[in-house]
C-alpha cells in the first residue's frame, strides 16, 4: 500500500452492515485486545454509544480499504468510537490525516469537544492524539471476579434494564464514562439483563461466551454505606459462576475502591480518557 497515493473516504451510510463490520474486523486484526464482531454484535453495541453513521467513515487508497474512523454524537460532544487501520497501512502516519479530518468535521458542524479512549501501552497511538490536541482527563480501569464458589440466599430478581438505565440517569455518578453512560444503558437489548436486590441495589449485566461484562452497578442512595453493595454483587457471582465478571470503565474513587474491598482486582491494561477542545 503506497504511503503517497490519495486518500478518500465514504460515510458508513453507503455501506451495509456487513461490510462496515468487515471493515472494522479488518482495522483491528492484531490489536492490544482482541475485536471480532459480526453485523449483530456490532450493531447491538454502536448503537447504544450513538454511532453517527453520516460522521463515520471508511478511508481508502483507490479501491483499497486503508482504515476506518466511526464517530459517536451527544449534544456538543464527539467520541471516536473506534478507529482503525489495517495492517498494510499502519507506520505511515495516515491515521492523522483520517483523525484530523474528523476533528476538522465536528469543528464544522459546531462541536464543542471530541473524546476518545486509548489504551496506555499504546505510545504510538497516545503521541498522535496529543500531536492533534488531545489531553488526558482520568484513567478508566478494567476489575475482574474469577469464578469462585459462592453461597448466597439473598435471590436477584430480574428488572427490565430500562428501568435500572433510568435509576443510574437519577442517582449515578456524574461523568460515567461514554459506554456505560444512561444513555448508552438505555439502548441495551438481549441478551443484557437486570437485576435487583429487594430494590436498594441494582446490577445490569451482559453475559458472553467468554465472560460476563458488568455494566452497571448502583445502590439507592437512601441504602448506601449498609451493605448493599457488596450482597449484590455476591449474589451476582452465585448467580454467574461461570466465565469470568468484569467491569470496565471504572474511574478511582469510592467505585474503584468498594471493588477492590470486595475481591475483584484491576487489571494491568487500562485506558486514558483524552479530550480536544475544539474552537
Amino acid at each position: 500500500m503506497s504511503s503517497s497515493a490519495v486518500l478518500t473516504s465514504r460515510p458508513v451510510l453507503d455501506f451495509t452492515s456487513v461490510q462496515v463490520t468487515e471493515a472494522m474486523n479488518r482495522s483491528f486484526e492484531e490489536y492490544f485486545v482482541p475485536l471480532v464482531f459480526t453485523p449483530a454484535t456490532f450493531e447491538r453495541r454502536f448503537r447504544g454509544e450513538h454511532l453517527d453513521a453520516e460522521a463515520s467513515r471508511l478511508w481508502f487508497q483507490g479501491e483499497e480499504l486503508v482504515g476506518l474512523v466511526l464517530i459517536a454524537r451527544r449534544g456538543w460532544t464527539s467520541r471516536v468510537a473506534a478507529m482503525g487501520l489495517v495492517i498494510e497501512a499502519r507506520g505511515q502516519r495516515l491515521g492523522q490525516q483520517m483523525l484530523q479530518a474528523a476533528l476538522d468535521e465536528a469543528t464544522t458542524r459546531g462541536d464543542h469537544s471530541m473524546l476518545l479512549e486509548v489504551f496506555i501501552p499504546n505510545e504510538r497511538a497516545r503521541r498522535l492524539y496529543e500531536r492533534l490536541g488531545f489531553r488526558n482527563t482520568r484513567e478508566l480501569f478494567t476489575f475482574r471476579r474469577l469464578p469462585a464458589a459462592v453461597e448466597t440466599e439473598t435471590p436477584l430478581r430480574e428488572v427490565d434494564p430500562l428501568a435500572v438505565a433510568r435509576l443510574v440517569a437519577a442517582y449515578g455518578e456524574a461523568a460515567i464514562p461514554w459506554m456505560f453512560a444512561p444513555e448508552s444503558l438505555m439502548a441495551v437489548s438481549a441478551p443484557a439483563r437486570a437485576f435487583t436486590l429487594d430494590d436498594k441495589a441494582y446490577v445490569m449485566l451482559r453475559p458472553e461466551a467468554e465472560r460476563t461484562l458488568v455494566q452497571t452497578v448502583l445502590v439507592r442512595p437512601e441504602y448506601r454505606r449498609q451493605g448493599w453493595g457488596r450482597q449484590l454483587l455476591q449474589a451476582v457471582e452465585a448467580a454467574y459462576p461461570g466465565p469470568a465478571l468484569i467491569m470496565p470503565m471504572i474511574t478511582r474513587g469510592v467505585g474503584y475502591d468498594f471493588l477492590q474491598a470486595t475481591g475483584w482486582e484491576p487489571l494491568e491494561l487500562a485506558l486514558y480518557e483524552m479530550v480536544c477542545e475544539l474552537k
